[in-house]
């Protein structure tokens, strides 16, 4: 069976395995992306620091925080620019217009936009660094010592880092609770919030694809060999229609989509 794909014939199972592949890649080069606008946010508030830090202790860290705080939110911008350029690409892929994509990135999702989301995970980031910064001082780190100490650990700084070092010497440093579903460390709901959004954007445009196709509905293929009890059942149901739930169906979900065109004049 074929059907049109970006305006060329394609095999249905190909185009799915392939639309998928792709779909993983532009979420690991957004999570690349930003990454790197995390960490150089990072080194700017760390170089800040020594304006607010004393011999083992911080002279401001109220003003030390607004400061960080400046600074994770001038990122925001760059990183939802990244999260819809990266979800738009399903578009260009599929060969369809934009616009419903564009209608789905600013609205609520689960509640709350993505740039909602991603102003409180960045203010969370910043409060990370803070602590981390602070640990570090409390313990008498050199302004070397400091650096080395965040860049290893700032993406899990409740597990092994420079904070769980000064609680070990009983120096008491705070750690968040965000509530069920979310991370302790903003760096991962950052991350994942980028995940999610591309991921569903990518899912959205597909299924849009396969209507304007005059496909009757579609079937999920396992793209990973991972036992994940939820595709499994999606695998089994056999034909969904479009008002089923639709891929991917929870983070770093590999499953694939092929739809039935048995009433497609393309096939």
């Amino acid at each position: 069976m074929e059907v049109l794909f970006g305006g060329k014939p394609m095999d249905e199972l190909k185009r799915s395995v392939d639309y998928s592949r792709k779909r993983l890649q532009a979420i690991r080069n957004c999570e690349s992306k930003v990454s790197d606008i995390l960490w150089k946010s990072t080194q700017k508030i760390i170089a800040a620091s020594k304006r607010y830090r004393g011999t083992g202790r911080l002279t401001n860290e109220s003003a030390l925080l607004s400061y960080a705080k400046n600074v994770t939110a001038e990122a925001e911008e760059s990183i939802n620019s990244y999260i819809s350029a990266y979800s738009k690409v399903s578009c260009k892929i599929l060969g369809i217009d934009s616009e419903n994509i564009e209608s789905f990135l600013v609205s609520d999702i689960y509640g709350k936009t993505t740039s909602e989301r991603n102003a409180v995970y960045l203010g969370n980031f910043a409060e990370d660094i803070v602590r981390m910064i602070k640990a570090g001082t409390l313990m008498g780190y050199s302004d070397q010592q400091i650096l080395s100490s965040i860049r290893t650990g700032y993406k899990d700084p409740y597990h092994t880092s420079v904070i769980t070092k000064a609680k070990r010497k009983d120096i008491n440093i705070d750690v968040p609770s965000y509530g069920k579903g979310y991370y302790k460390n903003a760096y991962q709901n950052i991350v994942r919030n980028a995940s999610q959004v591309i991921a569903l954007a990518w899912g959205q445009a597909e299924q849009e694809y396969g209507q304007e196709n005059k496909a009757i509905g579609f079937y999920v293929k396992r793209g990973s060999s991972y036992p994940c009890e939820i595709c499994q059942n999606e695998a089994d149901a056999g034909i969904h229609s479009f008002k089923d739930p639709y891929p991917p169906y929870h983070p770093n979900c590999q499953c694939v989509t092929v739809f039935d065109f048995k009433d497609n004049k393309n096939k």
